[in-house]
């Protein structure tokens, strides 16, 4: 059993030991007092510096809002002038740059334009039928108004043909004319001999609207393109003719009708071009531009 003065010993070493732990709990007590003291005021530093950047940011968004505006408002006024000068100068008689030309905005009389394309290829707006009088561009190569109707109809594409004509011989024709410089294997239009450029024959065209046309009969394709020779020789407004030869086949003999288009018939929008003879011939042009995407897209406006 411990003496007396080994526990009295004991005792004091414990006193002190509990009396510098509780000094030390002091100064960590301190140390934390002063952190907090610390972090309140990096707080209260971050939050006045948010309240700085939302008050600076407030700013800027004011400043830039109102820079904004005013510089729309000078944009949409300078448009408008624009337009202005552009929409007097169209009714001067101007032709001009397609590029450069909104033609939703233009305000002229009759709020019709006209797209064309001139010796330099280049693509224009005038009001319908203008001339300009600086000939800026060369002269007008064509313009949709110097169309055939049939020629017109050929540019849409087939969604646009079957709701523009209320007729489907008017529908077949102007498919059928874009076939006239179509590449593939097997051709609807042939090629002529001295006096005729190009020419299509009823059969064929009877077994291409079978090709074209889906459940179509044979007799009712025959009908179809007899109707649409007819309407195609309208459309082209005398461009084209119609005749009979005498063919023999199987023994039989009988009258086929062919569309043809004779040489030295002008079409608008193509041009002659030389052959090897130095002739003009436009049997061999390259694709026309009224069979090409359109270069003159017609009247546009109300």
């Amino acid at each position: 059993m411990p003496s007396l003065e080994t526990l009295c010993d004991r005792i004091a070493e414990l006193e002190q030991t509990v009396s510098a732990q509780h000094q030390r709990i002091e100064s960590l007590e301190c140390e934390v007092d002063a952190l907090e003291a610390e972090l309140e005021a990096e707080r209260e530093a971050r939050q006045a510096a948010e309240a700085q950047c939302a008050e600076l940011a407030e700013t800027v968004d004011r400043d830039v809002s109102a820079r904004l505006d005013a510089l729309s408002r000078k944009t949409e006024a300078t448009r408008e002038q624009v337009v202005e000068l552009q929409s007097r100068s169209l009714e001067k008689g101007g032709h001009l740059l397609a590029s450069n030309v909104d033609p939703d905005r233009i305000d002229v009389h009759g709020q019709q334009l006209e797209r064309i394309t001139k010796d330099d290829e280049q693509a224009y707006f005038r009001l319908p039928g203008e001339e300009d009088p600086l000939a800026r561009g060369g002269a007008v190569v064509h313009s949709t108004a110097d169309l055939l109707p049939l020629q017109r109809l050929a540019r849409f594409d087939d969604e646009m043909l079957a709701s523009t004509t209320n007729r489907k011989p008017d529908e077949l024709a102007a498919k059928a004319w874009r076939q006239r410089d179509d590449p593939g294997r097997y051709k609807l239009w042939s090629k002529g001999g001295a006096d005729v450029r190009v020419y299509m024959t009823a059969p064929d065209l009877a077994d291409w609207i079978r090709q074209e046309e889906a459940g179509v009969s044979k007799k009712y394709s025959q009908e179809l393109a007899r109707r649409t020779i007819d309407a195609m020789i309208e459309l082209a407004r005398g461009k084209l003719g119609k005749t009979k030869r005498k063919r023999r086949t199987d023994g039989l003999t009988y009258h086929e009708t062919r569309v043809v288009l004779h040489q030295g018939t002008e079409l608008p929008g193509e041009r002659p071009v030389a052959d090897a003879t130095g002739c003009e011939n436009e049997d061999n042009h390259e694709p026309s531009r009224d069979d090409e995407a359109p270069a003159t897209d017609a009247v546009v406006g109300e």
